[in-house]
């Protein structure tokens, strides 16, 4: 008996997006239906693989065809004409636990893709309450006959997977998330100005905190850290040097050319109303 293990030093990078795809096409699955499979998209790296993107693929549990791979392979063909930098890098079920055949729709990816990922999103919340994610790597084992292994199944491995954003999506995420605190669920994406103050708020808060924290250093209060040392270092020299005076010459400025396109995109606004009620009169 011999056993080929997948790469475990992989890491599973998942975006905001194929989450929402996943969790909406489990709320929208027929009530028939249980779990909901899908394709997932994205990059490989050596050591990581970065999910950006995914589809829900038709299955049946009621006949012989399980997974309908030529729905899959046709749709991914179609991701790549869109986005040719994302390729398939795995697929995805929901529920707690595996479903039973996930060897064989395991075994379709490997032939779609090298070291497929599979992805289990548990959308139940039955467990804490808690929207829990795990990732797993399939390990084929077989018989060995003459230096090739003959597979007779997988061995599902768990791998660490973690949810990243970029600071668009970290943007849209938190706006999503203030909907949850309305009575009504419904949020008003805030206006340029605010998002200026909340800015300026977030940067005086990590400066405040980096201020005390480098003065209980000093004070002996706290235990200083050589890499965090070199970490503030390496930011303060990427800081260019610039006059108070010309620093809040440039703020005005910006300031004043935000102000000024805010006016005009209101202007423009009022002159469409004013020109829709004028026609439709």
């Amino acid at each position: 008996m011999a056993l080929t293990l997948a790469n475990n030093n992989f890491e599973v990078n998942i975006h905001p997006v194929a989450l929402f795809n996943i969790v909406h096409a489990y709320e929208r699955r027929s009530e028939k239906f249980d779990t909901i499979l899908g394709t997932l998209l994205g990059t490989r790296a050596a050591d990581s693989i970065e999910v950006f993107d995914s589809f829900v693929v038709p299955h049946s549990t009621h006949s012989d065809a399980l997974y309908n791979v030529d729905y899959a392979s046709t749709m991914a063909s179609f991701y790549r004409k869109v986005n040719s930098t994302q390729t398939t890098v795995g697929w995805y079920s929901t529920g707690s636990d595996m479903i039973s055949g996930a060897n064989l729709i395991h075994e379709y990816y490997t032939h779609e893709t090298r070291n497929p990922v599979y992805l289990l999103v548990d959308t139940s919340l039955k467990n804490d309450s808690s929207f829990q994610i795990k990732a797993y790597m399939g390990a084929s084992f077989g018989i060995k006959d003459k230096d090739r292994l003959k597979s007779h199944g997988i061995i599902f491995t768990p791998i660490p997977v973690r949810i990243v954003t970029y600071d668009e999506e970290k943007a849209a995420t938190d706006l999503f998330q203030a909907g949850k605190f309305n009575k009504d669920f419904q949020v008003k994406p805030p206006s340029e100005l605010d998002q200026v103050q909340s800015a300026l708020d977030k940067l005086l808060l990590m400066l405040n905190y980096l201020t005390s924290y480098v003065d209980g250093i000093i004070e002996g209060k706290k235990p200083s850290d050589p890499k965090i040392g070199r970490m503030l270092m390496n930011l303060i020299n990427t800081v260019p040097r610039v006059d108070p005076k010309d620093l809040e010459n440039m703020i005005n400025t910006s300031m004043n050319d935000l102000l000024m396109i805010q006016y005009l995109s209101q202007a423009v606004k009022a002159q469409l109303v004013l020109n829709e009620k004028l026609t439709s009169t």
